[in-house]
């Protein structure tokens, strides 16, 4: 299987795996809430798959991936039997909050993405406009050949190779963050990747960032038991 808990030089990665049944959890959510997509079952049961009923927008989950393996993988074609235009893939512990927002995308605008058939040139300018809004600095890497967006705490980030553009490549925006467990979580999109389905995961990118800042910032406030008060006037304490 095809790892996605680095890159290495974003920050390091844990070992202790998320559960898996939140994700469980929100697929079934998706499914019914949206008659128009199907659920289908490989033979070997390892994988579910979500299937739209145009056949040409797919997400699939694996039940039982090994800890930093992918848990979810996205696609959408030009036709059931067409090219596949763009794609996505997440590893075992990314927010449920970001795999929702991808999938209701794919929901939002079934009729558009297969439909989308060269790179969409506002998306370096609009998906990570959530971010902007959140104060997420915004740092150019020539020497890489790609852009960078992170917050103040830099344990979070959105990365997009530029050199990608152009060509479907399958990591050409990376999305990668910290959970509660300070385990490292990525997401990977290619290139031909819309910018409404971008802006939507990183508008949830932001929404966890902050979440999990405000958790590891809330300060603790000790509730000590009352101590007893002096005795009454004329009596004398026992």
């Amino acid at each position: 299987m095809t790892h996605l808990n680095s890159p290495s030089d974003d920050a390091t990665s844990a070992t202790t795996p998320t559960p898996g049944a939140d994700h469980e959890r929100l697929l079934d959510a998706f499914l019914d809430d949206h008659a128009e997509w199907q659920r289908w079952r490989t033979w070997s049961d390892e994988t579910t798959h979500a299937v739209h009923q145009s056949m040409v927008l797919r997400a699939e989950l694996i039940h039982e991936p090994s800890a930093g393996d992918v848990r979810w993988r996205f696609a959408v074609y030009s036709s059931p039997v067409g090219a596949r235009l763009w794609h996505a893939a997440a590893c075992s512990s990314t927010p449920t909050e970001v795999i929702r927002a991808l999938l209701l995308s794919l929901a939002t605008h079934a009729a558009e993405y297969p439909h989308i058939h060269h790179p969409d040139h506002d998306v370096p300018v609009e998906a990570p406009q959530p971010l902007a809004d959140s104060g997420w600095i915004r740092v150019a890497e020539a020497a890489r050949g790609r852009i960078r967006w992170s917050p103040a705490n830099d344990a979070f980030v959105l990365r997009h190779t530029v050199a990608d553009r152009g060509m479907d490549s399958p990591a050409a925006w990376v999305l990668s963050g910290l959970d509660q467990h300070h385990q490292r979580w990525t997401i990977a999109l290619s290139s031909m990747t819309p910018a409404a389905a971008l802006t939507a995961v990183s508008e949830a990118l932001a929404d966890s960032e902050a979440l999990l800042r405000q958790r590891t910032t809330t300060p603790f406030v000790a509730h000590n038991r009352p101590q007893p008060g002096p005795p009454p006037h004329g009596r004398r304490a026992r």
